[in-house]
């Protein structure tokens, strides 16, 4: 018999000695029916982390905590000490993780969706191509280009969860289309570990866009991409803690959840609390986290507020103190615990607006004004010189497109963004641009993303009042524009008033 590599001395215990041995440590365990009976249906070893804390310490001058700075807890038990007390704090626990997990579950499946949707927008098979991921780096000494180590493990891992696949949906997409599954159907067969890491594996500008989506915000006021990733990692453990029946009461958390740059810098802010050592490894910073990001995802739900509440009514009437769960003195001053608390819900439709139309950043629209002309100089221009003015040129042709209102802007985390169906050879659509600013100024002090909202849908939603096309399908502008030049563009949309369809969307979710 070969023997494992373990110090682990203690001996076997039958139910009845672990019951004999809990008596003479100090516990009250009731009659051995009773005791018997518990020990059987949950375990010894998993009662122990909720008796754990009744666990007398050592009594002066002996030392408290040990070389390592951990607590020092002797096999007795305090005078009181009960098995039925340990027992309903351990059935606390139980019903904590039900509900709980109900409200991760919520949380995932948004971010399944939202994920594959931010990806499905770039192509089909997007978490097969590292190349539309961003994850590719160059090879040494002229050699080409490969994936990088990360999406290589992460590929690995996902054709594992694909392979084990066996949904209807799954069956059906293989038997139709081939062995692999597009992005939005592939988000639903990963683990929320893989979905997390394929987070991380995403462009930097789409990560952004998905944590000023959530209000995850850096100092700067952009998506904190960093911090979103680090909530997805710190919630895929949490889940997994709830999934296998794991401890939530009185525990560490391994993995240390990252306050937001905006949190870090306004100590006012709501999420200010996760910057705190005892509360970013603790229950209550997860629940900060869930209920931040449900305020955007559901913002009508109050599940998360719930869990709050349920756990200081129980605490109250276990006896015990919700400081163990990182809870705060001062927690329910806080308004994020109000259950009319909302969010600003714009940046959820800005987001939305972006997942609708191809975008340029402020930089990527102006290189795009090539038809932008430098003011002529008497003086000859180096070519540094005549670049910069160039740049000055399209600078300042986007802000004048601004001032009249003739180009579309969402505004997103501080970052200003374009759709790029607005601009052709060097310029914006002079049709699209007078279209643009006679709506635009039919809108009165309206929110400026709701107004892009409606513009948006303007373009883009499919028209009965225009000509239909050679298969009769009923066209939206856009479609028209593309097909037509702009004077019988302008000519078909005066004819017949379409512009009247127009409407400004007044409830930003």
């Amino acid at each position: 018999m070969t023997t494992p590599d373990s110090t682990y001395a203690k001996p076997f215990l039958t139910i009845p000695e672990q019951v004999r041995q809990l008596r003479e440590r100090g516990m009250d365990c009731a009659d051995d029916a009773y005791a018997s009976a518990v020990l059987k249906l949950h375990g010894y070893y998993r009662l122990s982390g909720y008796w754990h804390i009744r666990r007398a310490r050592p009594e002066p001058p002996a030392p408290r905590f040990d070389g390592e700075g951990r607590e020092i807890r002797m096999d007795s038990f305090v005078p009181g000490t009960s098995l039925s007390q340990v027992v309903a704090l351990y059935e606390f626990d139980h019903e904590l993780r039900t509900r709980l997990g109900d409200a991760l579950s919520v949380i995932e499946t948004a971010f399944r969706f939202f994920i594959g949707h931010r990806l499905g927008r770039l192509d089909a098979f997007a978490h097969r191509s590292p190349e539309k991921l961003g994850a590719i780096r160059q090879g040494e000494l002229g050699a080409p280009a490969e994936s990088t180590t990360a999406y290589r493990d992460w590929i690995e891992e996902y054709n594992r969860h694909e392979a084990r696949a066996r949904g209807d949906f799954v069956v059906h997409f293989r038997r139709e289309y081939g062995p692999h599954l597009p992005i939005w159907v592939a988000t639903e067969v990963m683990s929320f570990g893989v979905l997390s890491s394929l987070y991380d594996l995403m462009p930097q500008g789409d990560q952004e866009i998905l944590a000023a989506r959530f209000q995850v915000n850096a100092a700067d006021g952009r998506g904190d991409r960093g911090a979103l990733g680090n909530w997805l990692n710190n919630l895929r453990n949490v889940r997994n803690i709830c999934a296998h029946y794991g401890r939530l009461w009185n525990r560490v958390f391994d993995v240390l959840i990252d306050a937001p740059g905006q949190a870090r810098r306004d100590p006012g802010e709501v999420l200010a609390p996760l910057v705190d050592e005892g509360t970013n490894n603790r229950l209550y910073g997860v629940l900060l986290v869930m209920r931040h990001l449900m305020l955007s995802i559901t913002p009508e739900r109050t599940d998360v507020v719930d869990v709050a509440d349920f756990i200081a009514d129980r605490s109250q009437s276990l006896g015990i103190g919700m400081g163990q769960l990182g809870f705060p003195d001062d927690w329910k001053r806080s308004p994020i615990w109000d259950r009319s608390f909302a969010l600003d819900q714009s940046p959820m439709m800005a987001a939305s607006l972006l997942d609708r139309a191809e975008s340029l950043t402020a930089p990527q629209a102006r290189a795009t004004l090539t038809a932008a002309e430098p003011k002529p100089k008497a003086e000859p221009r180096s070519p540094d010189q005549l670049a910069a003015a160039r740049r000055g040129a399209q600078k300042s042709l986007l802000r004048t497109y601004l001032k009249y209102g003739v180009v579309i802007e969402v505004e997103l985390g501080k970052t200003k963004y374009y759709p790029a169906f607005q601009f052709r050879d060097g310029a914006i659509i002079d049709a699209l641009a007078e279209i643009n600013q006679a709506l635009v100024t039919s809108c009165d002090d309206e929110d400026p993303t709701c107004v892009a909202a409606g513009l948006l849908d303007w373009w883009q939603t499919p028209s009965p009042a225009l000509p239909r096309n050679e298969v009769s399908t009923a066209r939206s502008p856009l479609d028209l524009l593309e097909s037509l030049s702009e004077e019988e563009f302008t000519a078909v949309i005066r004819e017949s008033d379409a512009m009247s369809s127009f409407r400004v969307h007044r409830d930003p979710r």
